[in-house]
This record gives structure tokens, sequence and C-alpha cells, in this order.
């Protein structure tokens, strides 16, 4: 894993940086970005904000996120910094993701999920970051593998989603897998209460707002849409 700079990032994958069709362009000569990172300064010192809220480019390098901070400019010629996220695996030649509804019998499997980020258990199907250099395919049989210790019988591909348009630019891709078998969960992860469940008690958990994960809400979806469930 090396690490990245904003500039190997734009001559390693230009097309994050296309403005040939975009209505937010980027800015990428350097004067005016040095231009508008001082004059932002400045204003954030009156105010007392931090400066590094001025910072274009790669303002955080994890080793699962990448956080951009761009120069754009929007319709109308107002400039402003504006971030963007990207998981490393994606930028790495891998899927930035994947999430795989199993199914067995008719029926889907879910598990409450404890998150970090919400301090919440969510009911869940399994799912997980890419891994650089993985096609997405492969790392879905094998995060079910890792996480619930299934075996995968036949898995379709659903075409991807974005998470969240407004700030993360990952393609992250779904599957339904018909499921061979199922052993126990990987609770290390935070992973407990396994439960089956027929098509029609998954709608009705969505509807009623027990099933808040928009990833499984996508999945069943796409799924459910295509006829495979």
């Amino acid at each position: 894993m090396k690490m990245k700079t904003y500039e190997t990032i734009k001559d390693s994958l230009p097309e994050l940086f296309d403005n040939s069709n975009a209505l937010i362009k980027i800015i990428g000569d350097k004067n005016e970005v040095s231009q508008w990172q001082e004059q932002r300064r400045l204003a954030l010192q009156e105010i007392g904000g931090s400066e590094a809220w001025a910072d274009i480019g790669l303002i955080l390098d994890d080793p699962s996120l990448l956080v951009l901070r761009d120069l754009v400019e929007f319709p109308g010629g107002y400039r402003n910094g504006y971030i963007r996220i990207y998981n490393r695996a994606y930028l790495e030649g891998g899927a930035a993701g994947v999430v795989v509804l199993p199914e067995k019998d008719g029926k889907i499997l879910l598990f409450q999920h404890y998150r970090h980020a919400t301090r919440m258990r969510h009911w869940e199907i399994p799912r997980g970051f890419g891994k650089s250099g993985v096609s997405a395919k492969t790392h879905a049989i094998t995060e079910v593998r890792e996480e619930i210790n299934g075996e995968v019988e036949e898995i379709f591909e659903l075409g991807i989603v974005y998470n969240n348009t407004g700030l993360e630019g990952n393609p992250i891709n779904l599957f339904l897998a018909r499921m061979a078998s199922v052993g126990e969960m990987q609770v290390e992860e935070g992973i407990e209460n396994p439960m089956w469940v027929s098509v029609p008690e998954l709608e009705k958990m969505i509807a009623d707002g027990e099933i808040t994960d928009g990833f499984t809400v996508a999945a069943y979806t796409r799924a459910k849409l295509n006829g495979l469930i």
C-alpha cells in the first residue's frame, strides 16, 4: 500500500478530474488555487475558523478511505472547496465495496450488525469494503464466506448503487447469492441475531422502518424488480 498524493491521483485517474461534461468544474490551475486559499485563510482568521479548512488536495490518507478537497467553480462563478470520499481499493483497481443479498429456499438472511458510526444495531445483509486489485464478484463470494460462513451456489450481479452522491464517489456493487449453506456468524465484527425471513416479511420490515440500512434496501429492490426473489 503506497501513500498517495493529490497529483498522483490526478495522474493515474484523470477521469475523476474531467471537466468536459461537468456543471461543477474542478479548478486545476495552481496559481488560481493558491490565490483562493490565501483569501480563504484570511476569511477564516476573521471568524476564528481553522485555516486547515482552506486546504485543497488530499486531506486524509487512511488505510481504507481517501478524502479529497477540490477547489470547484459552481454555475454562476462561485468558488469553494468541495469534499469527496473514495474507498482506497477503488482507486487501486478493485471494487469499492460489495453488498450481497443471501437467499436460500425462498428466504433472505438478515442479521443485526452493531455499527460504530451510528452507535446502533441495524438489520443488514453481508457487505464489505473492496480490496485492491480484487474484482467485485470474487470479493462478494469471499465476504459471504467470511461473515456468515456461507457457501455460494449461484451469484447474480445486480448492478451498482451510489450510497451518497453528495459525498462519496464510489460505485458499490450489489449481488444476490443463492446459498448452498450458511454457518456460524462472524461475531468478532459485531454481528448477531441471524434471522431468515420471507420476502413479504422483509418488505414489512422495510415499510415499518425496522430496516434502515440503505444498502440492504437497495439490494432487495434490485433483486425484486429483476424477478430474482
